[in-house]
């Protein structure tokens, strides 16, 4: 959960918020097909569903300072039970120590997939998160603070798989990459959303897809970029479209 706190806070007035309220408006959200998946999906990176699936790269550095940026891509499939990720990271300071359901995971190298979906109220969103040893945050809301977080038993369906085989992982010289694959159940989604969320071919959900670099190389990078003066990455105002097939 990508906050102000991970920089000094700003003030922003009400006409610098119009501002950048207009600029979100100006620039053209990507768009990403989601296609369905004609098999069952296993959660592993050379899995043969994800052939089928297209790539997207997260790569805007709205609040980059310095250091390397690493690549990073996101693929999304769904069926009738669940929606599916991958996450490719290149990685040189693999670093993660958080291991509490709904920590702070943010602070590690880190993916991230934030949905709002078509008929909830302004800047209501899920928000899913996890490091690249495979603690899980999740939560629902609008912007950061009165957020419901994801009970044990909606955490306990969604199922996620990484390369890092350790509940924690300090850097290493041989370091060099990792992924992370994740299934979210609709029926996880709609209980912590408070109604049933399951999208039909030809539906639209806006969405963006975030990376945390870690404790050496912190660059908070995204799919659609953020013209926002401080980190935040609750700005559903910058969501791109995902487009079911």
């Amino acid at each position: 959960m990508l906050t102000a706190l991970a920089r000094p806070s700003l003030r922003l007035d009400r006409a610098t918020q119009s501002l950048i309220w207009k600029t979100a408006k100006m620039n053209q959200p990507k768009n990403y097909l989601v296609r369905r998946a004609g098999r069952p999906v296993r959660l592993a990176c050379d899995e043969t569903a994800w052939n089928q699936a297209e790539r997207l790269s997260i790569d805007e550095y709205p609040w980059y300072i310095t250091g390397e940026k690493q690549n990073t891509t996101a693929a999304v499939l769904y069926d009738d039970e669940a929606i599916y990720l991958l996450f490719v990271c290149a990685d040189k300071h693999i670093y993660a120590v958080e291991t509490r359901p709904n920590g702070d995971v943010y602070k590690d190298s880190c993916v991230e997939f934030f949905i709002a979906f078509e008929s909830e109220g302004a800047g209501s969103h899920l928000n899913f998160e996890a490091n690249c040893c495979g603690t899980v945050h999740m939560g629902f809301g609008a912007g950061h603070g009165g957020r419901t977080l994801a009970p044990p038993e909606v955490l306990d369906a969604v199922k996620v798989k990484t390369s890092i085989p350790t509940p924690t992982k300090e850097e290493s010289p041989v370091d060099d990459g990792w992924w992370l694959a994740a299934a979210i159940p609709f029926e996880a989604i709609s209980r912590l959303v408070g109604r049933r969320v399951a999208p039909k071919s030809g539906d639209t959900w806006r969405a963006n897809f975030y990376r945390c670099g870690g404790k050496t190389d912190p660059q908070y990078a995204a799919w659609n970029r953020i013209d926002w003066p401080e980190p935040d990455y609750h700005r559903p105002e910058f969501f791109g479209n995902l487009s079911f097939e």
